[in-house]
């Protein structure tokens, strides 16, 4: 039996829409430093499995509505998710033969080149964060990575 794939025009942008849901719901300041990156994870998981849909103009234009979600300097988000995106769409041919775990250590190199762009923006354009908890959302989206991979997969198989 042939394994055909599903068309995600129905479950990109649903996940996106969860995934800035996810991005803006209140938490606690002392779990605000721990909440993944949940629009880079989704964004990452499309560019992978859906390589011809989703690339580095995407990135750009999500980055753009998580700029005017947050309220953050304009024009950080879109090169952070731009970047991420270029790397990510490089890569996407060796991730095929990754393990789940292999894939998790990819998003946790990915998020932290994101959070690097966003620091040295952030640097230019406004104050940087001075923090080391804000390196946390790279460990926890890559821990977190496998349960979104493993939810979202389910939209594009049969």
């Amino acid at each position: 039996m042939v394994n055909r794939r599903r068309s995600p025009v129905f479950a990109l942008p649903l996940s996106f829409l969860v995934a800035f849901v996810l991005a803006v719901l209140p938490l606690p300041q002392a779990l605000s430093y721990w909440r993944p990156d949940f629009v880079t994870m989704v964004l990452i998981f499309w560019i992978l499995n859906a390589p011809n849909l989703v690339g580095v103009w995407i990135g750009f234009f999500l980055g753009i509505l998580v700029d005017a979600l947050l309220g953050t300097v304009f024009g950080v988000h879109p090169l952070m998710l731009a970047v991420v995106a270029y790397l990510t769409r490089l890569s996407w041919r060796r991730v095929a033969v990754f393990s789940i775990w292999q894939t998790s250590g990819l998003v946790l190199v990915l998020v932290l080149v994101g959070l690097v762009v966003k620091r040295i923006l952030l640097g230019i354009v406004a104050v940087p964060p001075a923090s080391v908890l804000y390196w946390l959302p790279a460990l926890t989206s890559a821990l977190l990575w496998p349960t979104v991979m493993v939810s979202l997969r389910r939209f594009i198989q049969r």
